[in-house]
Protein backbone atom coordinates (compact mmCIF):
# COMPACT_ATOMS: atom_id res chain seq x y z
CA UNK A 1 0.00 0.00 0.00
CA UNK A 2 2.69 1.99 0.75
CA UNK A 3 4.52 1.76 -2.25
CA UNK A 4 1.28 2.60 -4.39
CA UNK A 5 0.96 5.66 -2.84
CA UNK A 6 4.81 6.66 -3.42
CA UNK A 7 4.13 6.07 -6.85
CA UNK A 8 0.97 7.71 -7.06
CA UNK A 9 2.83 10.89 -5.54
CA UNK A 10 5.26 10.59 -8.22
CA UNK A 11 2.99 10.78 -11.02
CA UNK A 12 0.75 13.78 -9.29
CA UNK A 13 4.03 15.16 -9.35
CA UNK A 14 5.31 15.16 -12.68
CA UNK A 15 2.16 17.10 -13.81
CA UNK A 16 2.13 20.70 -13.02
CA UNK A 17 -0.52 22.38 -11.28
CA UNK A 18 -1.18 18.83 -9.23
CA UNK A 19 0.87 18.38 -5.86
CA UNK A 20 0.49 15.29 -3.71
CA UNK A 21 -0.71 16.42 -0.65
CA UNK A 22 -2.71 15.73 2.54
CA UNK A 23 -4.13 18.85 3.02
CA UNK A 24 -5.73 21.35 0.05
CA UNK A 25 -3.63 24.14 -1.10
CA UNK A 26 -3.88 27.60 0.40
CA UNK A 27 -6.10 29.79 -1.74
CA UNK A 28 -5.45 33.85 -0.97
CA UNK A 29 -6.27 36.84 -3.20
CA UNK A 30 -3.00 38.71 -3.47
CA UNK A 31 -4.17 41.67 -1.02
CA UNK A 32 -4.80 38.82 1.48
CA UNK A 33 -1.50 38.22 1.26
CA UNK A 34 -0.27 41.44 1.82
CA UNK A 35 -2.90 41.79 5.25
CA UNK A 36 -0.99 38.37 6.28
CA UNK A 37 2.15 39.94 6.30
CA UNK A 38 1.91 43.25 7.03
CA UNK A 39 -0.16 41.58 10.50
CA UNK A 40 3.00 39.16 11.42
CA UNK A 41 6.28 39.68 9.88
CA UNK A 42 8.90 40.08 11.50
CA UNK A 43 10.25 43.02 9.77
CA UNK A 44 7.20 44.88 10.80
CA UNK A 45 7.03 43.79 14.48
CA UNK A 46 10.68 45.35 14.34
CA UNK A 47 9.49 49.17 13.00
CA UNK A 48 6.72 49.05 15.62
CA UNK A 49 9.06 47.97 18.97
CA UNK A 50 11.16 50.72 17.61
CA UNK A 51 8.38 53.35 17.38
CA UNK A 52 7.51 52.23 20.67
CA UNK A 53 10.71 52.76 22.34
CA UNK A 54 10.81 56.21 20.53
CA UNK A 55 7.40 56.90 22.33
CA UNK A 56 9.27 56.14 25.25
CA UNK A 57 11.96 58.10 25.08
CA UNK A 58 9.87 61.17 24.27
CA UNK A 59 7.96 60.91 27.21
CA UNK A 60 11.29 60.18 29.20
CA UNK A 61 12.35 63.61 27.72
CA UNK A 62 9.08 65.68 28.53
CA UNK A 63 9.63 63.92 31.94
CA UNK A 64 13.16 65.54 32.58
CA UNK A 65 10.80 68.89 33.23
CA UNK A 66 9.58 67.89 36.03
CA UNK A 67 11.28 68.17 39.65
CA UNK A 68 13.71 64.99 40.71
CA UNK A 69 13.07 63.63 43.88
CA UNK A 70 16.38 61.36 45.20
CA UNK A 71 16.63 59.29 48.49
CA UNK A 72 20.27 58.91 49.79
CA UNK A 73 20.89 56.52 53.32
CA UNK A 74 24.16 55.73 54.70
CA UNK A 75 25.76 53.47 57.10
CA UNK A 76 29.26 53.56 58.39
CA UNK A 77 31.16 52.29 61.45
CA UNK A 78 34.52 53.66 62.01
CA UNK A 79 37.24 51.27 64.33
CA UNK A 80 37.80 54.40 66.02
CA UNK A 81 36.09 57.39 67.90
CA UNK A 82 36.52 60.13 65.15
CA UNK A 83 38.22 63.41 66.61
CA UNK A 84 39.82 66.38 65.88
CA UNK A 85 42.23 68.32 67.55
CA UNK A 86 41.46 71.69 68.89
CA UNK A 87 44.41 73.89 70.52
CA UNK A 88 46.34 70.73 71.10
CA UNK A 89 43.59 68.95 72.86
CA UNK A 90 41.65 65.98 70.82
CA UNK A 91 37.95 66.28 70.75
CA UNK A 92 35.25 63.21 69.74
CA UNK A 93 33.05 65.06 67.06
CA UNK A 94 30.94 61.82 66.15
CA UNK A 95 30.17 58.35 67.14
CA UNK A 96 31.38 55.44 65.92
CA UNK A 97 28.38 54.46 64.30
CA UNK A 98 27.00 57.06 61.95
CA UNK A 99 23.81 56.71 60.07
CA UNK A 100 22.18 59.43 57.52
CA UNK A 101 19.05 59.78 55.81
CA UNK A 102 18.80 62.45 53.42
CA UNK A 103 16.34 63.82 50.29
CA UNK A 104 16.60 66.33 47.90
CA UNK A 105 13.95 67.58 45.32
CA UNK A 106 15.71 69.21 42.53
CA UNK A 107 13.74 70.96 39.78
CA UNK A 108 15.69 72.51 36.70
CA UNK A 109 14.89 76.63 36.21
CA UNK A 110 17.14 77.19 33.37
CA UNK A 111 19.11 74.88 31.53
CA UNK A 112 19.95 77.33 28.47
CA UNK A 113 16.59 75.49 26.95
CA UNK A 114 18.07 72.30 26.40
CA UNK A 115 15.15 70.41 28.08
CA UNK A 116 12.81 71.93 25.75
CA UNK A 117 15.17 70.99 22.88
CA UNK A 118 15.60 67.48 23.54
CA UNK A 119 12.15 67.26 24.20
CA UNK A 120 11.75 68.76 20.39
CA UNK A 121 14.42 65.96 19.27
CA UNK A 122 12.58 63.03 20.89
CA UNK A 123 9.22 64.13 19.15
CA UNK A 124 11.09 64.28 16.00
CA UNK A 125 12.65 60.74 17.03
CA UNK A 126 8.78 59.35 17.10
CA UNK A 127 7.96 60.90 13.87
CA UNK A 128 10.62 59.57 12.34
CA UNK A 129 9.64 56.51 13.73
CA UNK A 130 6.27 56.53 12.32
CA UNK A 131 7.55 57.17 8.78
CA UNK A 132 10.10 53.73 9.35
CA UNK A 133 7.41 52.11 10.08
CA UNK A 134 5.00 53.06 7.23
CA UNK A 135 8.16 52.76 4.82
CA UNK A 136 8.70 49.12 6.16
CA UNK A 137 5.15 47.98 5.49
CA UNK A 138 5.18 49.76 1.58
CA UNK A 139 8.63 47.87 1.04
CA UNK A 140 7.08 44.30 2.46
CA UNK A 141 4.33 44.40 0.86
CA UNK A 142 5.94 45.29 -2.47
CA UNK A 143 7.98 42.16 -1.57
CA UNK A 144 4.96 40.51 -1.70
CA UNK A 145 3.89 41.57 -4.42
CA UNK A 146 6.89 40.47 -6.78
CA UNK A 147 6.83 37.53 -4.61
CA UNK A 148 3.45 36.72 -5.69
CA UNK A 149 3.74 37.70 -9.30
CA UNK A 150 7.24 35.99 -9.69
CA UNK A 151 5.26 32.47 -8.77
CA UNK A 152 2.30 33.56 -10.86
CA UNK A 153 4.37 33.94 -13.71
CA UNK A 154 6.32 30.76 -12.88
CA UNK A 155 3.35 28.32 -12.89
CA UNK A 156 2.34 29.78 -15.83
CA UNK A 157 5.70 29.07 -17.65
CA UNK A 158 5.35 25.79 -16.24
CA UNK A 159 2.11 24.95 -17.70
CA UNK A 160 3.83 26.53 -21.17
CA UNK A 161 6.41 23.83 -20.49
CA UNK A 162 4.44 21.63 -19.71
CA UNK A 163 2.42 21.73 -23.28
CA UNK A 164 5.37 21.65 -24.91
CA UNK A 165 6.24 18.38 -23.38
CA UNK A 166 3.07 16.90 -24.42
CA UNK A 167 2.92 17.69 -27.56
CA UNK A 168 6.90 16.67 -28.38
CA UNK A 169 5.11 13.43 -26.51
CA UNK A 170 2.77 13.42 -29.40
CA UNK A 171 5.51 14.75 -32.65
CA UNK A 172 7.60 11.95 -31.61
CA UNK A 173 4.70 9.32 -31.72
CA UNK A 174 3.73 10.73 -35.27
CA UNK A 175 7.47 10.38 -35.91
CA UNK A 176 7.99 6.91 -34.36
CA UNK A 177 5.03 5.96 -36.90
CA UNK A 178 6.73 7.52 -39.69
CA UNK A 179 9.89 5.95 -39.18
CA UNK A 180 8.03 2.45 -38.87
CA UNK A 181 6.47 3.30 -42.14
CA UNK A 182 9.82 4.05 -44.13
CA UNK A 183 8.46 7.47 -44.50
CA UNK A 184 11.28 9.59 -42.24
CA UNK A 185 14.79 9.08 -41.69
CA UNK A 186 16.66 7.45 -38.13
CA UNK A 187 17.99 10.93 -37.36
CA UNK A 188 14.23 12.35 -37.74
CA UNK A 189 13.58 10.40 -34.67
CA UNK A 190 16.80 11.47 -32.58
CA UNK A 191 15.98 14.58 -33.29
CA UNK A 192 12.75 14.25 -31.95
CA UNK A 193 13.75 12.40 -28.73
CA UNK A 194 16.38 14.65 -28.29
CA UNK A 195 13.41 17.52 -28.12
CA UNK A 196 11.48 16.14 -25.73
CA UNK A 197 14.61 15.31 -23.32
CA UNK A 198 15.14 19.12 -23.47
CA UNK A 199 11.63 19.88 -22.95
CA UNK A 200 11.87 17.31 -19.88
CA UNK A 201 14.72 19.39 -18.26
CA UNK A 202 13.11 22.52 -19.16
CA UNK A 203 9.91 21.27 -17.00
CA UNK A 204 11.78 20.20 -14.29
CA UNK A 205 13.74 23.31 -13.91
CA UNK A 206 10.59 25.41 -14.07
CA UNK A 207 9.14 23.08 -11.75
CA UNK A 208 12.00 23.27 -9.41
CA UNK A 209 11.60 27.51 -9.67
CA UNK A 210 7.72 27.25 -8.98
CA UNK A 211 8.91 24.99 -5.55
CA UNK A 212 11.32 28.43 -4.67
CA UNK A 213 9.08 31.11 -5.68
CA UNK A 214 6.58 29.71 -3.41
CA UNK A 215 9.13 29.03 -0.51
CA UNK A 216 9.96 32.97 -0.66
CA UNK A 217 6.77 34.06 -0.95
CA UNK A 218 5.58 31.43 2.09
CA UNK A 219 8.31 33.10 4.24
CA UNK A 220 6.78 36.93 3.55
CA UNK A 221 3.36 35.50 4.60
CA UNK A 222 4.69 33.63 7.61
CA UNK A 223 3.69 30.20 6.44
CA UNK A 224 5.97 27.36 6.31
CA UNK A 225 8.44 27.36 3.50
CA UNK A 226 6.68 24.04 1.98
CA UNK A 227 3.12 25.04 2.91
CA UNK A 228 0.86 24.60 -0.65
CA UNK A 229 -0.07 27.97 -1.70
CA UNK A 230 -1.99 29.17 -4.32
CA UNK A 231 -2.52 33.01 -5.16
CA UNK A 232 -5.82 34.08 -7.13
CA UNK A 233 -4.42 35.83 -10.55
CA UNK A 234 -4.82 39.93 -9.91
CA UNK A 235 -6.51 41.93 -12.89
CA UNK A 236 -4.79 43.96 -15.10
CA UNK A 237 -4.79 47.57 -14.26
CA UNK A 238 -4.72 50.80 -17.28
CA UNK A 239 -1.63 52.80 -17.75
CA UNK A 240 -2.46 55.96 -15.15
CA UNK A 241 -3.65 58.87 -16.93
CA UNK A 242 -1.75 61.71 -15.31
CA UNK A 243 1.36 62.60 -17.25
CA UNK A 244 4.97 61.89 -15.59
CA UNK A 245 5.60 65.30 -13.84
CA UNK A 246 2.08 64.95 -12.25
CA UNK A 247 3.51 61.64 -10.76
CA UNK A 248 6.66 63.01 -9.70
CA UNK A 249 5.08 65.77 -7.91
CA UNK A 250 2.51 63.01 -6.02
CA UNK A 251 5.54 60.90 -5.18
CA UNK A 252 7.29 63.95 -3.71
CA UNK A 253 4.70 64.65 -1.31
CA UNK A 254 3.84 61.15 -0.66
CA UNK A 255 6.55 58.94 0.10
CA UNK A 256 7.59 58.29 3.60
CA UNK A 257 11.28 58.84 3.03
CA UNK A 258 11.63 62.40 2.29
CA UNK A 259 9.18 63.27 5.14
CA UNK A 260 11.61 61.37 7.03
CA UNK A 261 14.38 63.03 5.65
CA UNK A 262 12.85 66.49 6.58
CA UNK A 263 12.45 65.80 10.12
CA UNK A 264 16.18 64.54 10.25
CA UNK A 265 17.18 68.16 8.83
CA UNK A 266 14.83 69.70 11.64
CA UNK A 267 16.25 67.43 13.49
CA UNK A 268 19.76 68.44 13.15
CA UNK A 269 18.76 72.02 13.29
CA UNK A 270 17.50 71.40 16.85
CA UNK A 271 20.79 69.60 17.57
CA UNK A 272 22.66 72.72 16.84
CA UNK A 273 20.46 74.17 19.58
CA UNK A 274 21.09 71.74 21.71
CA UNK A 275 25.29 71.96 21.64
CA UNK A 276 24.71 76.01 22.33
CA UNK A 277 22.80 75.76 25.68
CA UNK A 278 26.30 74.21 26.53
CA UNK A 279 26.96 78.20 26.73
CA UNK A 280 24.25 79.18 29.00
CA UNK A 281 24.40 78.78 32.91
CA UNK A 282 22.39 75.66 34.64
CA UNK A 283 20.21 76.81 37.34
CA UNK A 284 18.20 74.49 39.86
CA UNK A 285 16.07 75.28 42.41
CA UNK A 286 17.19 72.51 45.48
CA UNK A 287 15.46 71.90 48.70
CA UNK A 288 16.83 69.37 50.73
CA UNK A 289 16.00 67.66 54.02
CA UNK A 290 18.19 64.87 56.02
CA UNK A 291 18.54 63.12 59.30
CA UNK A 292 22.16 62.32 61.28
CA UNK A 293 22.63 59.52 63.71
CA UNK A 294 23.90 56.69 65.37
CA UNK A 295 21.42 54.41 64.85
CA UNK A 296 18.99 53.08 62.34
CA UNK A 297 15.77 55.88 63.82
CA UNK A 298 18.54 58.53 64.16
CA UNK A 299 16.76 59.29 66.95
CA UNK A 300 19.64 60.67 68.89
CA UNK A 301 22.85 62.55 68.05
CA UNK A 302 25.02 63.76 70.79
CA UNK A 303 27.07 65.67 68.24
CA UNK A 304 25.35 67.72 65.83
CA UNK A 305 21.44 68.35 65.15
CA UNK A 306 19.46 64.85 64.33
CA UNK A 307 17.82 66.40 61.25
CA UNK A 308 17.98 69.85 59.10
CA UNK A 309 16.41 70.97 56.02
CA UNK A 310 17.93 73.51 53.07
CA UNK A 311 16.19 74.86 49.89
CA UNK A 312 18.67 77.07 47.59
CA UNK A 313 19.57 78.17 44.30
CA UNK A 314 22.21 75.75 42.08
CA UNK A 315 24.48 77.57 39.36
CA UNK A 316 26.60 75.49 36.81
CA UNK A 317 28.21 77.62 34.57
CA UNK A 318 30.96 76.00 32.36
CA UNK A 319 33.43 78.51 31.36
CA UNK A 320 35.78 76.66 29.36
CA UNK A 321 35.84 73.57 27.73
CA UNK A 322 39.66 73.39 25.80
CA UNK A 323 37.36 73.95 22.46
CA UNK A 324 35.68 70.76 22.63
CA UNK A 325 31.99 72.97 22.71
CA UNK A 326 32.71 74.53 19.42
CA UNK A 327 33.92 71.43 17.85
CA UNK A 328 30.76 69.29 18.91
CA UNK A 329 28.98 72.48 17.30
CA UNK A 330 30.78 72.30 14.05
CA UNK A 331 29.94 68.66 14.02
CA UNK A 332 26.64 69.30 14.36
CA UNK A 333 26.42 72.15 11.86
CA UNK A 334 28.13 69.67 9.19
CA UNK A 335 25.40 66.80 10.03
CA UNK A 336 23.15 69.30 8.75
CA UNK A 337 25.10 70.14 5.58
CA UNK A 338 25.34 66.72 4.70
CA UNK A 339 21.70 65.46 5.66
CA UNK A 340 19.91 68.79 3.27
CA UNK A 341 22.27 66.80 0.40
CA UNK A 342 20.94 63.64 1.26
CA UNK A 343 17.36 65.51 0.84
CA UNK A 344 18.41 66.48 -2.15
CA UNK A 345 19.66 63.18 -3.58
CA UNK A 346 16.77 61.84 -2.60
CA UNK A 347 14.55 64.02 -4.05
CA UNK A 348 16.44 62.99 -7.24
CA UNK A 349 16.11 58.98 -6.37
CA UNK A 350 12.71 59.27 -6.26
CA UNK A 351 11.71 61.38 -9.16
CA UNK A 352 14.26 58.47 -11.27
CA UNK A 353 12.21 55.49 -9.64
CA UNK A 354 8.79 57.18 -10.73
CA UNK A 355 10.16 57.23 -14.28
CA UNK A 356 11.64 53.83 -14.41
CA UNK A 357 8.33 52.26 -13.20
CA UNK A 358 6.45 54.67 -15.56
CA UNK A 359 8.70 53.48 -18.22
CA UNK A 360 7.98 50.05 -17.68
CA UNK A 361 4.63 49.95 -17.51
CA UNK A 362 4.45 51.82 -20.90
CA UNK A 363 6.72 48.89 -22.31
CA UNK A 364 5.02 46.23 -20.70
CA UNK A 365 1.75 47.53 -21.93
CA UNK A 366 2.87 47.85 -25.14
CA UNK A 367 5.03 44.26 -24.93
CA UNK A 368 1.87 42.47 -24.08
CA UNK A 369 -0.06 43.88 -27.43
CA UNK A 370 2.47 42.84 -29.64
CA UNK A 371 2.81 39.27 -27.84
CA UNK A 372 -0.92 38.59 -28.45
CA UNK A 373 0.11 38.93 -32.06
CA UNK A 374 2.86 37.15 -32.12
CA UNK A 375 1.28 34.31 -30.05
CA UNK A 376 -1.54 33.75 -32.02
CA UNK A 377 0.51 33.38 -35.11
CA UNK A 378 2.83 31.10 -33.55
CA UNK A 379 -0.08 29.44 -32.75
CA UNK A 380 -1.49 28.87 -36.38
CA UNK A 381 2.12 28.57 -37.33
CA UNK A 382 2.49 25.60 -35.17
CA UNK A 383 -1.09 23.95 -36.46
CA UNK A 384 -0.03 24.49 -39.71
CA UNK A 385 3.00 22.24 -39.36
CA UNK A 386 1.24 19.92 -38.04
CA UNK A 387 -0.99 19.56 -40.95
CA UNK A 388 2.16 19.54 -43.28
CA UNK A 389 4.74 17.53 -41.59
CA UNK A 390 1.58 14.95 -41.88
CA UNK A 391 1.41 15.92 -45.66
CA UNK A 392 4.95 15.27 -45.71
CA UNK A 393 5.54 18.86 -46.92
CA UNK A 394 8.08 20.19 -44.04
CA UNK A 395 10.74 18.19 -42.68
CA UNK A 396 11.05 17.06 -39.07
CA UNK A 397 13.05 20.61 -38.19
CA UNK A 398 10.31 22.54 -38.94
CA UNK A 399 7.86 21.00 -37.04
CA UNK A 400 9.63 21.09 -33.81
CA UNK A 401 10.53 24.87 -34.36
CA UNK A 402 7.00 25.55 -34.80
CA UNK A 403 6.65 24.19 -31.54
CA UNK A 404 9.69 26.04 -30.14
CA UNK A 405 8.90 29.40 -31.64
CA UNK A 406 5.14 28.73 -30.07
CA UNK A 407 6.77 28.22 -26.14
CA UNK A 408 8.85 30.97 -26.91
CA UNK A 409 5.76 33.90 -27.59
CA UNK A 410 3.63 32.06 -25.36
CA UNK A 411 6.25 32.66 -22.51
CA UNK A 412 6.99 36.43 -23.91
CA UNK A 413 3.20 36.93 -23.50
CA UNK A 414 3.32 35.40 -20.02
CA UNK A 415 5.88 37.86 -19.60
CA UNK A 416 4.70 40.81 -20.81
CA UNK A 417 1.39 40.15 -18.62
CA UNK A 418 3.36 39.57 -15.27
CA UNK A 419 5.34 42.37 -16.61
CA UNK A 420 2.45 45.33 -16.08
CA UNK A 421 1.47 43.78 -13.32
CA UNK A 422 4.44 44.09 -11.61
CA UNK A 423 5.72 47.56 -13.46
CA UNK A 424 1.87 49.19 -11.61
CA UNK A 425 3.41 47.61 -7.82
CA UNK A 426 6.37 49.20 -8.50
CA UNK A 427 5.03 52.40 -9.97
CA UNK A 428 2.26 52.36 -6.95
CA UNK A 429 5.48 51.63 -4.36
CA UNK A 430 7.14 54.81 -6.25
CA UNK A 431 4.27 57.25 -5.72
CA UNK A 432 4.35 56.23 -1.90
CA UNK A 433 1.04 54.69 -1.86
CA UNK A 434 -0.06 52.79 1.12
CA UNK A 435 -0.38 49.09 1.00
CA UNK A 436 -3.65 48.90 2.22
CA UNK A 437 -6.64 51.09 2.69
CA UNK A 438 -6.56 53.69 5.52
CA UNK A 439 -9.26 52.02 7.69
CA UNK A 440 -7.04 48.73 7.68
CA UNK A 441 -3.74 50.47 8.62
CA UNK A 442 -2.43 49.43 11.92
Amino acid sequence: MVFRTLIVCLLLFSSPGLLCSSSRAETLELEDAVRIALSSHQRIQQAQELYSASSAMATAAYSDRFPRVDFNFSYDHLSDDPTQTLNGVPVTVNDRDMVHYAVSVKQPLFTGFALSTRQKLAELDVDMAAYDLQQARRQLALDVHISALQLLQMKATQRVAYRQQEQFKDHLADIEAAYDQGMVAGNDRLKAEVALATADQQLQKITSQVIMARSRLNLLIGRPQQNPLEIIEPQLVKQPQNNLQELMNVALQQRPEIHSAKLALTSSGENIRLVNSRNYPQVALVASYWRDGDTLSTSHNAYSDKDNASIGIHLDWNLFSGGADHARLAASQHRKRARRQALIELHDLVRLQVEEAFQQFKVASKNQQTAIKAQEQAHENHRLSILQFHENIISTNDLLAARTLLTRAETNLQAAHYGILLANAQLSFALGQDPLPDSEQN
